[in-house]
């Protein structure tokens, strides 16, 4: 096992397959900010599926243990069950997840699954339409989304769904988004709203927090505290007493984690970046295009993770500094 400065190993990859998306979150993608003719990467500047799979193949010389495919929208890529095939018929034992706005999962869902997808994340920060509309942006109805959470309920028999607190914005979906996936099978996560890059309009007075979402969720029944599933594990999470599924709470802000932090994160143009509020990354589509081994490409890695010493939530600047957008990263 290889860690960092700061003792961490490093066990998750976040995958971003492209930088575009076909929403506009006003905590990512702000539509003034990225409009339809905004210039994403070209097809030749993002990493191929190969070169994905060797990049890979060296994270686990470190003991590499979960890959999350994102974005951008990660389902805007072609093929995308063809390299989650890849991944797994490589490495059966690799925890290979998706992370999507599912506005074009539902159609891929089975094949998802049938190439060995071990896990989706499904993105749904409001029910009511009219504000489901305006938080993502391009108009888009909540009904596709909900039809795609059903879908993927119904063929990976549980399914994480992330919801994006903004005070003022959609904090009174609190409680119908919790009674409506108070099933077994689903866990609710609630984001504390970050100051990821520096194009989202962050402000401490839009941050809803985690304890603040816990005591609503009380008040409509028992909760339980459930233990992590490992020291990595980004949310805390808690049980619905009877047994109706989850609700978890990723407080970056309020509750920082970076000393448990094991996320190494790919850029869709191949950079990689120890941290998600890195301002800076390191280029590995380089070496990659040009024929490095498996092996040279790990010797890089390695000196990467044994340099990182990110701690950004720890220290926050409450928004002042360079740092990368969320959609060049993954989410």
């Amino acid at each position: 096992m290889v860690t960092d400065q700061r003792g961490r190993p490093l066990r998750d990859l976040r995958i971003s397959l492209t930088d575009s998306c076909n929403f506009r979150c006003t905590y990512c993608m702000p539509a003034e900010v990225f409009p339809e003719s905004f210039a994403f990467l070209s097809g030749d500047q993002l990493l191929t599926y190969d070169e994905i799979v060797r990049l890979v193949a060296a994270a686990r010389t470190l003991g590499l243990k979960k890959v999350k495919l994102t974005g951008g929208e990660p389902l805007l890529r072609s093929l995308v069950p063809q390299l989650v095939s890849q991944l797994k018929t490589a490495w059966p034992d690799l925890e290979v997840g998706l992370i999507t706005n599912g506005l074009r999962l539902q159609p891929l869902v089975q094949r998802l699954y049938d190439a060995g997808l071990d896990g989706v994340t499904i993105s749904i920060d409001a029910l009511d339409p009219e504000r489901f509309s305006r938080i993502t942006g391009n108009g888009h109805h909540v009904e596709t989304i909900l039809d795609a959470i059903e879908a993927a309920h119904e063929v990976f028999g549980r399914v994480k769904l992330n919801t994006v607190l903004l005070k003022g914005d959609n904090d009174n979906e609190v409680e119908p988004l919790a009674l409506r996936y108070r099933r077994p099978g689903f866990n609710l996560r609630f984001i504390e709203f970050m100051d990821v890059g520096t194009l989202n309009r962050w402000s401490r007075g839009k941050v809803v927090t985690g304890d603040e979402v816990l005591q609503r969720l009380r008040a409509l029944g028992g909760l339980q505290a459930v233990e992590k599933a490992h020291p990595g594990e980004t949310s805390e999470r808690w049980a619905w007493a009877d047994g109706q599924g989850e609700v978890g709470f990723i407080n970056s802000v309020s509750r920082p984690f970076c000393g448990n932090c094991s996320r190494l994160r790919v850029g869709a143009d191949g950079k990689l970046y120890t941290c998600l509020f890195s301002s800076i990354g390191t280029d590995f589509r380089t070496p990659l295009r040009s024929g490095s081994s498996v092996e040279e490409v790990s010797q890089r890695l390695t000196a990467l993770w044994q340099g990182r010493s990110d701690r950004y939530s720890e220290l926050r600047t409450d928004g002042h500094g360079a740092r990368v957008e969320m959609f060049s990263v993954g989410g």
